[in-house]
């Protein structure tokens, strides 16, 4: 639904959000923290930026939160218009607190959304229209699980695979 979109986060889960989001050919655009990141996006054609500051209110039809945090739903919530959705991707650790007088008075559609279909998430990755292998930063043997969560944890670690033994 609607012309403008915007994601707010550009880790792991906003990564893969957005490039499903722009294969649908919307007007996108990703906010973000992160240059590595932001480039991994960009790199695909995927419009970019790390200024919240020229994220203005009532500018856009549908805005997705895949931050995590009270900060990165606000910024999502005051980015739409009258009347536009905003898409819950995030789980978060503890209460989120928010302005619900701004929901109802902008009207906004809170939908959350936690996995979606697979069978068409599948289909792109075999095609290859969704591309997720530039998100792998190491590949570690079965063997060395121990190591690869470690790995994993690490920040500004997008993916690490295992591989069987």
């Amino acid at each position: 639904r609607g012309d403008r979109w915007l994601v707010v986060g550009d880790g792991r889960l906003g990564q893969l959000v957005a490039r499903v989001i722009a294969a649908t050919g919307v007007d996108l655009l990703v906010l973000g923290r992160h240059e590595r990141k932001l480039s991994l996006l960009s790199s695909l054609g995927i419009a970019v930026t790390d200024n919240q500051e020229i994220i203005e209110s009532d500018q856009f039809d549908v805005a997705v939160e895949c931050t995590g945090n009270s900060s990165g739903f606000e910024m999502a919530r005051q980015s739409l218009r009258p009347g536009g959705t905003l898409v819950l991707k995030s789980t978060y650790a503890g209460d989120l607190h928010c302005d619900a007088s701004a929901l109802v008075v902008d009207e906004i559609q809170l939908v959350g959304s936690r996995c979606g279909p697979f069978r068409p998430a599948l289909a792109a990755l075999v095609e290859g229209s969704i591309d997720p292998r530039d998100l792998i930063d190491d590949e570690l043997p079965l063997s060395e699980g121990i190591r690869a969560l470690e790995r994993a944890g690490q920040n500004g670690v997008m993916k690490v695979l295992l591989r069987p033994s």
